[in-house]
């Protein structure tokens, strides 16, 4: 009786796959005490013959409190999961590698999870007697991959919020991600792999020095920086400042590239435009000089003596600053014939109102024709004002425009009425100068002055373009 109690009490100790109990083998009771993963021996039955006291950080139940009992009991949640990774390994005698769990503890604050690998244990009749388990806690490994997948969630969100194309590359360069812009800008589907080699959109006159630069940064680990045109689905290119920039690890190893292209189209039609607007200006200037140059020659010439030379030349240099404002409020574009007009009768008008009527249509003129013709409206209300129409108090000057249907000629014409009867003057000045040569030659046009003795008539007429 004696022997056969003892043989039922070394039954109810669990054994190895040896058959011995676990106390009775110190070293493999060792390897279970120091291992730095959880182990476990669970029987066919899925009872727990031994444990270590990693593997217990699951549920929180000591070692004792696992030994003969089963999963069920001890981790409930889990237990179907096990159950039938068991069932598996019995029916087909293959482990079972890479099953996560997560942490079953009731005071447990933060999530844990392990992953489990599980291998059959066979007995000498190659009959499989238990299931070795080994649970390796990657709690920190999942913190650190959620962070890294927000970070690129994050990632992903700006580069998808900024008006540039975004892309990303691995070590070599190959391109495995591209932001919505570049989808939206090269018209590609998004996902379609034909879309992920920037290169394929570059104009092929910078194509070979870009993927030249390209190698090299590869090479070498430099950032790479480059203004090319990339081809956009309306079938244009479009210049862009491209750079791609090299991502390190801890041992500085280039593991990542980040690429963007941004749009300098714009900028480059505001420096052409600056360009222009300064080759513009300096024509502009460079004939303004002629004619203020032209303008002094002239008065010097019909000036009786220094005082009223200084006050004939201001008074034309105003008459150009006038064309000068005119001119400058439209970015040298052009003025309005009615406003040139107005700007130049201005100064006479504030002392003969009413007494200078202007009507014509719509005509825009180019700044060559608002200097020039600018300088003989003047020209011509200073004589009126001195000598003619507007010299008495019954006089006034009318002013009429308009433009051919046909030769797109404009055609002005000034006529003075009601003043002191007109003599043709006895010689010819600075003005009849501007009136009859100067402005017909600059504008290719051709004109008449005539003193008739009922007033100053002036026709002119210009080919508008």
């Amino acid at each position: 009786m004696a022997d056969e109690a003892d043989r039922n009490a070394k039954a109810d100790q669990p054994t190895s796959l040896t058959g011995l109990p676990f106390a009775q083998q110190p070293a493999l009771q060792l390897i279970y005490d120091t291992a730095p993963i959880g182990l476990a021996f669970l029987s066919p039955d899925c009872r727990y013959l031994q444990i270590n006291q990693r593997l217990t950080e699951i549920c929180g139940i000591s070692v004792e409190g696992h030994l003969g009992r089963t999963v069920r009991e001890c981790v409930p949640a889990l237990a179907e999961t096990v159950e039938a990774i068991m069932a598996s390994i019995m029916a087909t005698g293959e482990p079972v590698a890479g099953i996560e769990v997560a942490g079953q503890r009731p005071d447990q604050i933060e999530d844990r999870a392990w992953i489990t690998y599980w291998h059959p244990v066979r007995g000498p009749d190659r009959e499989i007697v238990g299931i070795n388990v080994a649970a390796e806690e990657i709690t920190e490994r999942k913190r650190v991959e959620a962070a890294l997948l927000a970070s690129e969630r994050q990632f992903h969100t700006l580069a998808d919020s900024i008006p540039q194309l975004v892309w990303m590359a691995e070590a070599d360069g190959a391109i495995f991600w591209f932001n919505g812009h570049w989808y939206d800008y090269t018209g590609v589907p998004a996902g379609d792999t034909r879309a992920h080699d920037w290169q394929t959109l570059l104009d092929p006159a910078l194509l070979l020095d870009a993927r030249r630069c390209w190698t090299q940064s590869l090479q070498d680990g430099t950032a790479f920086e480059m203004e090319l045109s990339l081809l956009g689905k309306d079938g244009k290119y479009r210049p862009f400042l491209t750079r791609a920039i090299p991502l390190r690890d801890t041992t500085s190893t280039v593991y990542r590239w980040i690429g963007t292209h941004i749009d300098i189209s714009e900028q480059r039609r505001r420096e052409e435009h600056i360009r222009f607007i300064i080759d513009e200006l300096s024509h502009r200037t460079k004939n303004l000089l002629a004619v203020v140059m032209a303008v002094a020659n002239q008065t010097a010439q019909h000036a009786g003596d220094v005082g009223q030379y200084q006050m004939r030349f201001s008074e034309r240099l105003q008459a150009l600053a006038h064309c000068h404002d005119l001119l400058v409020k439209d970015n040298w574009h052009g003025a309005s014939l009615r406003d040139l007009v107005s700007a130049q009768m201005r100064p006479f008008g504030e002392t003969n109102a009413g007494r200078i009527d202007a009507a014509g249509p719509p005509v825009i003129l180019k700044p060559d024709a608002v200097q020039h013709l600018g300088l003989a409206l003047h020209e011509l209300a200073t004589n009126a004002s001195k000598h003619g129409a507007l010299s008495g108090p019954q006089g006034e000057v009318l002013i009429r425009w308009q433009v051919g249907e046909t030769d797109n000629r404009v055609r002005i014409h000034w006529r003075e009425q009601g003043g002191p009867p007109v003599a043709p003057p006895q010689r010819r000045g600075f003005g009849h100068v501007v009136i009859e040569q100067i402005v017909p030659r600059a504008l290719n046009g051709s004109g008449k002055l005539d003193f008739s003795p009922a007033g100053v008539n002036w026709t002119f007429k210009f080919l508008h373009h």
